[in-house]
């Protein structure tokens, strides 16, 4: 299965995730001849691909230059900045981190917001757009409008069901924000032209790599505030903040000035990741890719990077049947390992962790003695968590215990599935049988549940051993017999 991995260690934009994708090897081409079947207005805007340096990093610059559009900000009396300040040659319509917020229903139809002033460039561009008798922008486009530009086009299924899932996310995060319901909110800058065209056209690079599962990194989210026709906001702006509460998405601390992450860029993001974190595991990188954004910073590549590449297989022992369908006899899945080792952590205070870890989710928790340096002893602590869960029980480990620094790796496991069967020891609560079968049904491994074995023992004032001997027997003629009986 092909997989990507959107490294967004710098932010991301609309745009700029378009730009990877390109980078990686989607085809501007055809992304033209599918977005032709959006039925958008004829000549109303022109795609733009360009290959630029970002802190010496070749990438790919993306633009829709709008064509019919008149861009005066001073027009419309919004009092909004529409400036740019990025670097040297950079368009004024057009920017790396672009600005897309939802207003509800009833606001001002002016439109467009930049970064106050002092923040080194501005993040924004403001459409006078033209208006109708009554002052209504014809770029003040409803969700349910937006949704019916896509399922009325010549595009695939695909990528109309990616498109609108991304922008029913971006609309309920922008009723969350405005107090109203979804089908009341009016978008003014998602509605424009270029923002139908990043989204969109996303879904339509994206499908074309052939990506079956993407992963994404922790997010920066930046600093400052961002001017808006309702004012001046901090960063993160609040469509992005519950795009990001709704995900349990992760973020990361990156000290900027301005901001990283836009809500076109949040809503693509949350609606694709299918975990969070570092990148999984590969057993192939077929493509790399690079999305450039307006500014260009002397200390880090304004860029999104792409990985796109094959998923690890499922390991096929070759002594057992296969599951005809997939050819896998085992289930196989990316875990994250978490390890740090402690030579000054009090036995409470891992026991505790320990707990704790379990408690938040972690899959498996080991304690391993070992010598470290100096001559001290001391422990490595080991933790198997899912890929979505790694960073936040990352932080639970710097948390509770003393470390300074947590290793994290991904890697592939195999598993059997499993389920519970409950036997009867003649006296005491039933004891339930843990089985583990592969793929095909086959049962693998079966066990006593320790607790039930335990709570069994105590109620009937028998040893540990004797149930536990019990249960194996009865276990390896109830279930056993049914393993016998499959062969």
């Amino acid at each position: 299965m092909k997989i990507a991995y959107f490294d967004c260690s710098f932010g991301a934009a609309g745009d700029m995730l378009v730009a990877a994708c390109l980078d990686a090897g989607a085809s501007l081409t055809t992304l033209e001849e599918q977005l032709a079947g959006l039925h958008l207005p004829l000549g109303s805007y022109r795609l733009v691909q360009n290959a630029v340096n970002r802190c010496s990093l070749r990438a790919t610059k993306f633009d829709v230059q709008l064509l019919n559009h008149v861009h005066s900000p001073g027009a419309s009396g919004s009092g909004s900045e529409s400036s740019h300040r990025g670097a040297p040659g950079d368009r004024p319509s057009r920017d790396g981190h672009d600005h897309d917020h939802g207003h509800a229903h009833g606001h001002d139809h002016e439109h467009g917001h930049s970064h106050s002033e002092g923040h080194g460039h501005e993040h924004g561009h403001s459409h006078d757009h033209s208006r109708d008798e009554e002052g209504h922008s014809d770029q003040q486009r409803s969700l349910q409008e937006i949704l019916a530009l896509i399922a009325n086009s010549n595009l695939s299924s695909e990528v109309k069901e990616l498109a609108s899932k991304i922008f029913s996310r971006l609309g309920l995060a922008e009723s969350q924000v405005h107090g109203v319901a979804v089908d009341q909110i009016h978008f003014h800058e998602v509605g424009a032209i270029d923002a139908i065209v990043d989204i969109v056209g996303f879904a339509i690079v994206y499908h074309q790599l052939g990506i079956k599962a993407a992963y994404v990194s922790a997010l920066p989210l930046g600093g400052g505030t961002v001017k808006t026709m309702h004012g001046v906001f901090p960063v993160p702006g609040p469509a992005v903040l519950n795009l990001l509460k709704e995900a349990d998405a992760p973020t990361r601390a990156f000290d900027v000035n301005y901001e990283c992450l836009t809500p076109t860029g949040a809503a693509i993001l949350t609606t694709i990741s299918q975990g969070w974190g570092q990148h999984p595991a590969f057993s192939r990188i077929e493509s790399v890719g690079y999305g450039a954004g307006t500014i260009n910073p002397d200390k880090h590549p304004n860029v999104v990077r792409l990985i796109v590449g094959q998923a690890v297989q499922s390991v096929q022992p070759s002594s057992s049947t296969t599951n005809a369908s997939t050819g896998a006899v085992y289930r196989s899945e990316v875990i994250a390992v978490l390890e740090t080792n402690l030579d000054d952590c009090s036995p409470q205070v891992l026991a505790h962790a320990l707990e704790r870890l379990i408690e938040e989710g972690a899959l498996d928790v080991a304690i391993v003695p070992q010598t470290m340096k100096k001559g001290r002893p001391g422990h490595k602590l080991s933790v198997v968590a899912k890929q979505e869960d790694s960073l936040r029980l990352q932080e639970l480990i710097l948390s509770e215990t003393t470390s300074l620094g947590v290793r994290c790796y991904f890697c592939e496991r195999i598993v059997l599935e499993r389920n519970f069967q409950e036997i009867c020891l003649g006296e005491g609560p039933p004891v339930r049988i843990k089985i583990g079968r592969d793929l095909n049904g086959r049962i693998v491994n079966f066990h006593p549940e320790y607790d039930d074995v335990v709570e069994n023992a105590r109620s009937t004032q028998r040893t540990l051993k004797e149930v536990l001997l019990q249960s194996l027997t009865l276990a390896a003629s109830q279930v056993g017999g049914e393993a016998e009986n499959e062969k």
